[in-house]
């Protein structure tokens, strides 16, 4: 039963060895025209034979140039493929030997902190908004989208705290005493 699946190393064989073969035949072919082309010409001796010679030659001159083009270009892509392989082998051995473990609580935290900037950016555009209508600005609008800047970036840093080293307690630069600050967002 082990004996009716290939290898993966027999099944790179196989295909190579058919890209080969399919590469023999259209050759083959090739030479072929270019044969009767030439027998045709000879025996006949008319111009457009020997035209039909030139341009079977033609077309197998191009043939070889593609082939030998495309089987370099895919030696370095091989070879492009196994070191990018061989290195991520030898990250991936030296991070961690066993399995990778996805940390959740992380990828929530940072969609939490993506929607945090958006938010941000958006309270920006609507300060921008109110100060380009010059003595018309809504002051209030304004208050309330920093206010709402603050919070935001309070609760970020939050999120945050256990990562780069900061209790979570009020300090100089912090207003909430560590706990989260709650408000109306303004959009």
């Amino acid at each position: 039963m082990t004996d009716s699946l290939p290898t993966p190393e027999r099944a790179q064989a196989a295909l190579r060895n058919a890209g080969r073969r399919g590469t023999g035949i259209a050759f083959a072919v090739m030479i072929t025209v270019l044969l009767v082309a030439l027998l045709f010409a000879a025996n006949q001796n008319d111009v457009i034979g020997w035209i039909l010679v030139v341009i079977a030659a033609g077309w197998l001159l191009l043939a070889t140039i593609v082939v030998l083009t495309v089987r370099r270009g895919t030696r370095k892509f091989s070879d492009a493929v196994d070191s990018a392989r061989a290195d991520a082998a030898a990250r991936r051995s030296e991070d961690s030997p066993g399995a990778v473990v996805v940390d959740e609580d992380t990828h929530t935290r940072n969609l939490k902190l993506d929607h945090s900037f958006k938010i941000v950016q958006v309270q920006a555009r609507v300060i921008r908004q109110e100060l380009d209508k010059g003595t018309e600005t809504d002051t209030e609008m304004v208050a309330r989208a920093l206010e709402t800047v603050e919070i935001t970036a309070h609760n970020g840093r939050d999120m945050l705290a256990d990562h780069v080293g900061r209790q979570r307690r009020g300090g100089e630069d912090d207003d909430g005493g560590g706990e989260t600050i709650e408000g109306d967002i303004v959009r």
